[in-house]
Order: structure tokens, then sequence, then C-alpha cells
């Protein structure tokens, strides 16, 4: 694994300050989860990194992440997000590390943090488990992909393989992971690690975020092991 600051990937932005700006809604909700704001900047750099114009996102959660990629990406972006409902949610084992966030998750309904922006229009959610859910409709057409669903080792797996199978291979584009390091899911960071041995990963110091370019990159991730 590679562990860089997190002003490595910042300094990849290549573009005047006005083009440096972000648009990130002030924190409202305590212990819930979700990435925080240094995640999100990053999160932000990389989606402009990439110039982002198709992302896919395992986990919607709260919706929160979500808004902060649609705020973020330029007006003809679309975001997808996948996430349980209550028919593939059934079943799961309770004693899930991740059942306690589904149940939040199922509780929030239609009451996401994005339901109210201008910016919903574009998101478009998808329902399903992410372990059976047919991702081949995306082959080779995301520019970055955001893996923050279920954390054990079969979902993150599952999760990945689709990534890599979505990520535009033609042009740059990004895959990240968050919860590395996280010590309620430890079986994911050793995931990941193993991982790292077989692909290049950057993990971003003081933070969750791993991060894999994929595409014409050799240049960038030079500059980031610099």
């Amino acid at each position: 694994m590679n562990h860089i600051r997190p002003y490595k990937l910042f300094m990849l932005l290549d573009a005047p300050l006005v083009q440096r700006m972000a648009h990130v809604p002030i924190p409202s909700r305590r212990g819930l989860g979700g990435i925080s704001l240094l995640e999100t900047f990053l999160m932000v750099a990389a989606l402009r990194i990439v110039d982002a114009k198709r992302i896919f996102e395992f986990g919607t959660f709260l919706g929160n992440t979500t808004l902060n990629l649609a705020s973020n990406s330029s007006d003809d972006a679309e975001i997808f997000t996948l996430d349980l409902d209550e028919k593939s949610a059934d079943g799961l084992k309770q004693d899930d590390c991740d059942a306690p966030l589904t149940g939040i998750h199922l509780a929030a309904g239609s009451n996401l943090d994005f339901a109210d922006s201008p910016a919903r229009k574009k998101i478009h959610m998808l329902f399903g488990n992410s372990n059976t859910f047919d991702c081949s409709p995306w082959s080779n057409s995301m520019d970055l992909v955001f893996i923050d669903g279920g954390h054990d080792v079969p979902t993150a797996s599952a999760d990945t393989k689709n990534g890599l199978l979505m990520a535009n291979q033609q042009k740059l584009s990004c895959i990240l992971w968050h919860d590395y390091g996280n010590h309620d899911c430890a079986a994911l960071t050793g995931y990941l690690d193993v991982l790292s041995e077989s692909m290049e990963i950057f993990h971003v110091q003081d933070t969750m975020l791993c991060f894999s370019l994929q595409g014409p990159h050799a240049q960038l991730s030079s500059r980031l092991l610099d």
C-alpha cells in the first residue's frame, strides 16, 4: 500500500483558484458514519482531476456523499447510486457489521440529503444487493467509482470487481474506497492491503480513503510518489 499525504492528491488538480471551489454542506448529523470534511474535499479533487461526467457510488446511505458528488460535478454529469431497499435487505444477517447503518438508511426512506437539491436531477437511484446486482450496463463507462457500501470482504470484493469493470479505461478514471483503517471493519483494511499487492492503490494519510487511478495515468502516479 502506498501511503501519501493529502496535499499530494490536491496538487494533481492543475487549475486556477476559481476552478478549485467546492460546494459542501455544513454537516448536521453526528455519529452516523459518512465521510469527513477532509475526505469530502479529496473526493471533490479526484472528481475534478478525472473530469468526471459519469459517477457510480456503492452505498447511498443518507445521501450526503451523493449530494457532494452531484453538487461539485458539471451540469451534464450523471451520478448512479446503489443501495439496499426493503426487498433486497430482506434476509441479511442481523449480526452483520453494517446492519445498524442499513436500518438507518431504510428508515430514511426518500428523505435523503439530496432530495430537495437542484442537483437531484443528476442522480439516478438504484436498488439491490451489490453482491448480485448486474453492473454490466455501465461497463467501461464510469469516470469515478466510489465504494462505500457493505464493509465485509465478499461485498467489498464484489464491489471492487464491478468497479474495475465499470471504470473507463479509455481515459483517466478513478476508483475510491472508504473505511480503510476503520477498526469497526478491520477485514476491509486487510482486503485492501492484499489487493494493493496486485494493483497500485494509494491510501491518503489522516483519512480512511484509498484510491486507484485507472486508464492512462503513469505520469500522475509518478507525481504522487515523488
